[in-house]
């Protein structure tokens, strides 16, 4: 791989801690808290819905939709041996960041797949990645300040994707060995329904309990700036 694509995936990787060193800063009211878990519930059903789940549907690719189930079921059974409830609390956030490491993962493993067929295409989808990780990583550090109040656990966990991405792109030639060829799909797959699970049962509910009509608008308002970053990306491909 050449120079300028290990400088880019960096960056890209980088983009991830954006949202848990700014959120490190300063110290958040309650208030702020929970505008920040509002507007982590939108981006996750956003993703979910509008990057994640076309991909799961394209092409050949239908056939994984009973791994979306299975991530969903796999979550749901974690939860009733915990017996954690619906609140916020460390089920949900185990969701989180499975699923965001999982993704994070397989993004950087196909990365360097796609760099290998072809250079120019590598390189968009690099390029791609890099405003597509800024609001991964907000997501991430904005619902594990709010779940744990450490922002240093917030920093860290959003910087974990980046490292994630990372380290696919870096164990390619391995993953290539160990794995089916279509694991790559299964992995997305059932990342969808770990994101579907959290959203579902977890924040749109604490957000109703919250019983707070602005909050609505901090949930609303981030889905909306992710529909348009999706617009925006819409001539790349975020995902080889």
């Amino acid at each position: 791989m050449s120079p300028v694509f290990w400088i880019i995936l960096l960056s890209a990787a980088a983009a991830s801690s954006i949202g848990g060193l700014l959120l490190c800063l300063r110290a958040w009211s309650e208030e702020a808290l929970f505008a920040m878990i509002s507007a982590g519930a939108g981006l996750l059903l956003a993703i979910t819905i509008l990057d994640l789940l076309p991909h799961v549907l394209e092409g050949e690719n239908h056939r994984m939709m009973p791994f979306v189930l299975v991530g969903f079921g796999m979550l749901f059974a974690i939860e009733m041996i915990g017996k954690s409830g619906g609140e916020l609390g460390s089920t949900g956030m185990i969701g989180v960041m499975s699923g965001f490491l999982m993704h994070a993962f397989v993004e950087g493993v196909s990365l360097t797949a796609s760099m290998r067929m072809d250079t120019e295409v590598g390189m968009s989808v690099l390029l791609a990645m890099l405003l597509h990780k800024i609001p991964d990583g907000v997501t991430v550090a904005s619902l594990l300040l709010a779940a744990t109040r450490s922002r240093r656990k917030a920093f860290w966990g959003a910087t974990s994707l980046g490292i994630a991405t990372i380290v696919g792109a870096c164990s390619m030639g391995a993953v290539e060995r160990i794995f089916p060829p279509d694991w790559s799909p299964v992995m997305l797959a059932m990342t969808t329904g770990i994101f579907l699970y959290v959203s579902a049962s977890h924040l749109v509910p604490y957000i109703h309990h919250a019983r707070k009509a602005q909050l609505g608008v901090y949930f609303f308002g981030a889905i909306l700036a992710y529909m348009m970053l999706a617009a925006y990306l819409s001539g790349s491909h975020t995902h080889a």
